[in-house]
Order: structure tokens, then sequence, then C-alpha cells
């Protein structure tokens, strides 16, 4: 079995390329169950402002390859050339290695930022959600955790951890210098805005405006930071009043565009405005940054500014991949340890059949039980199925005598059902 990652990110692809190939939350799970039935045994979806990543496992890397990069160019309407100038494409350990170096901020935009991590479990726990995660899957992204806490843990790569939305504050002391008298707009709810709204907030900016489409959800963040809520059809008058919008939305088309800001600016009699875009897809049309007094910088901006942080993370940085390097040589001594013993991922790939099988079952007689309650019972079952496991396993491991590997197959009732399957395929 072959765990492989497709994929682009801020360095192999511009804002303008990598919002084409951006997966909304919302259509990763219909994404993924296309992508199983394509020779995809399990699938890992990691869609952010900096890369969008396709992780997965199959038998044959070309059949099923050819059939995971055909869907892709149906599902996004782009051509092969496209995707094969602007994408990498890793297999096995090269995968966990890079998915190691993502999930510890070593290969982010600006080294070391802590919010990766929290969005590579969010992209792990969906997928278990949707069912899409297997034996197999499960092991590289709990061992890519603990990789990652580990390199926090033995490193000072995020020590004062700064993070696009806190680039984003910076940029904004640049073009003002001092922001004490500066009205700010910032358009979104999410993470990101509330880092940077409370970044703002210690700058001592003048004042602070939320528009959101959740009205409620502006009120809930102006509330922590001391901002004033607006609703999100006043959005054509609260450009006419602040200096400066910061904007990161979840929309799949630009939230602003040239038709708005022209009349805007009528109203401003021109007086510059200053928009940071750190959304992507992004929230503001491009052509916005041709009017006249009007300056757009979008995510990628905020790269050159990040590398003057760089310097400070370098030697960190030197101890952190070493630390990965050292990951990666006991991961992939396991992965072999089940490619040499196939009993081994027989049992696993068996119990977790069985786990999978009987959890359903639970949740169906349970029936209203709330998305919380369901993850909670599906990794208490995974704990309680690892931990019976592994004796067997570790047995397997010390002593894999013949007899031993006789005595765990009729445990595990492997034999008995490989046979039946034989001759269910021979009526077949």
């Amino acid at each position: 079995m072959l765990i492989v990652v497709f994929g682009l990110n801020h360095n192999t692809a511009p804002v303008d390329v990598r919002e084409k190939l951006y997966v909304p939350e919302t259509a990763i799970p219909d994404l993924v169950r296309e992508f199983k039935e394509g020779d995809i045994g399990e699938a890992v979806i990691l869609s952010t402002c900096n890369r969008t990543e396709f992780y997965f496992s199959c038998d044959d890397f070309d059949r099923s390859f050819k059939k995971f990069h055909r869907l892709l160019v149906e599902h996004f309407g782009l051509k092969t050339e496209w995707l094969d100038r602007y994408t990498y494409v890793f297999k096995n350990e090269d995968t966990y290695r890079h998915l190691f170096l993502v999930a510890s901020g070593l290969d982010s935009m600006v080294m070391g930022e802590p919010q990766i991590l929290g969005q590579v479990k969010d992209a792990y726990r969906l997928a278990t959600d949707n069912s899409a995660t297997g034996f197999l899957l499960d092991k590289v992204f709990h061992r890519t955790f603990n990789v990652a806490k580990r390199v926090r843990t033995e490193t000072r790569i995020g020590y004062n951890p700064v993070s696009i939305s806190s680039m984003a504050t910076e940029l904004a002391k640049k073009i003002f210098g001092e922001l004490k008298e500066k009205k700010i707009l910032v358009v979104g709810a999410g993470e990101m805005c509330e880092i940077a709204l409370k970044n703002f907030k210690k700058e001592g900016v003048g004042e602070i405006f939320i528009a959101n489409r959740t009205f409620r959800n502006a009120q809930a963040l102006a509330e922590d930071i001391a901002g004033i809520p607006r609703p999100f059809d006043d959005l054509p008058n609260l450009l006419t009043l602040v200096d400066m919008v910061l904007t990161s939305t979840g929309s799949e088309k630009p939230i602003i565009d040239m038709s708005l800001v022209s009349g805007v600016m009528k109203k401003r009699k021109h007086r510059p405005l200053f928009f940071i875009d750190i959304a992507v897809p992004r929230d503001v049309e491009p052509a916005v940054n041709d009017a006249a007094n009007v300056y757009l910088y979008d995510i990628d901006d905020l790269k050159n500014l990040s590398q003057h942080h760089l310097k400070d993370r370098l030697k960190e940085s030197e101890r952190a991949h070493a630390i990965v390097e050292e990951e990666v040589a006991r991961f992939a001594a396991w992965i072999r340890q089940l490619d040499t013993n196939p009993l081994i991922s027989r049992i696993y790939e068996k119990v977790e059949e069985m786990r999978d099988r009987e959890l359903k079952k639970a949740l169906q007689k349970l029936k209203d039980v709330d998305e919380e309650t369901a993850r909670s019972v599906d990794m208490l079952t995974r704990g309680i199925v690892n931990k019976l496991v592994h004796p067997h396993v570790a047995l397997i491991r010390q002593n894999g005598s013949p007899t031993v590997l006789e005595i765990i197959k009729k445990v595990f009732r492997i034999e008995e059902e490989d046979e039946k399957n034989v001759d269910n395929r021979h009526k077949g």
C-alpha cells in the first residue's frame, strides 16, 4: 500500500493559481467520495490559504493516480498542463516527511506559524467524520501530531509566534507608521481575523469595525475585542469611513469589486484607501489595485515581509528538521515491518473493518447523536482496538515463529475469512 500526497503551495504557485484549486470545507465530503470511487483507499484533503494538498493511499500508483488526476481536471475545470506546472507529488517516505514538515510549521509562508497544526487536525477530523481514513492514514496523521508536538516542545521554532495575521498588522504599521488615529474595517469573523484584531488592539487603533455575513458572529467577536459590529450590507458605507480594510472570509468569489470601490472613492473624494486581503480565494478583485489612490496587498505580498523574521528562526529550524528526519526514519522502519510481515497489516485491516462496522451500527441505534459525541465514541473505539491489538502485534515482532503466527491467525480468524472470500470469488 502506497501513501501519496499531491498538491500545490505558496512556494510552487502564486495566489491567483492557489485559489483555483482551493476546496471549501463544505465541498470536501463529496470530493473525497469521488476520489474513493477512483481506486483510492483512504483520503484527507488539506486546503488553506497557502496550500491545497490531497493525501491518499492506493495499491497501484500509476492506475490510481491517473484516475485521480483526471478527476481533479474534471472537478475543477483545469488543464492537465496547468496542474503539472504548479503541483508536486510525493510517495511513501517523502509523503510523511512532507506532512511532518507542514504540521510543524516548517513549510509555512511564515516559518513556525502556529495555525497550520490546527488546520491539519481539522482536515484529518473532517476526513474521519466522513469515513475517509483507515488504518494507514490514521497512523500517518497521529504520528504527525506527535512529531509536531515534539518540534514545538524541543525547539523554539514557535517562540514568539508569527502568523499571517500578525504579518498583516505589521504591514499596516509600515503603511501608516502609527495606527492610533486610524479607523480599520475587518471583514470576516474567523480565526485569522480574530488574531489580526487582537494585534490591532495592541497597537491602539482608533476604531475597529467588524462586518460579517452572519451578524451575530461579528457581534461575538466585537465583544471579545471591543470592536464595533456592523451588518454586512453596510459595507459600502463602512468603506467610506475607514483608512484600511483587512479581509478574510470564506467566500468563493470576490466580495469587493471595482464597481463598489469606484463608487466609494468618489464619496471619499479620493482619500487613500488600503486593502489587505489575506483570503484564499481572494475577497478583493485584483483590478481594484488599478483604481487611483487605492492600494491592494494580498497574502503573497506578506511573504516578503515574513523574510525579515526568518533569520531568527533558522537555527531553530535546523534542530526542528533534525527531529523530523529522526521521526521519518522511525516511521519508515515501522512501515517496513508492515511490509515484511503482511499478517500485522492484515490484523489491523481486519479489526478496523470490524470496528467501523460496529461503530456505524451503534450510531444508527443512537439516532440523534450529535457530531461531538459521535467523534468521541469514534476516538474511544479506536483507542480500545489499538490497545487490544498491540500485544498480539508485539508478539509477532518479538517471536514470529510459525507456531505463534498460526495461533494469532486463529485468534483473529484470518485464514477462515480469507478462505471464505476465496470461495465466494470462485462461486461468483
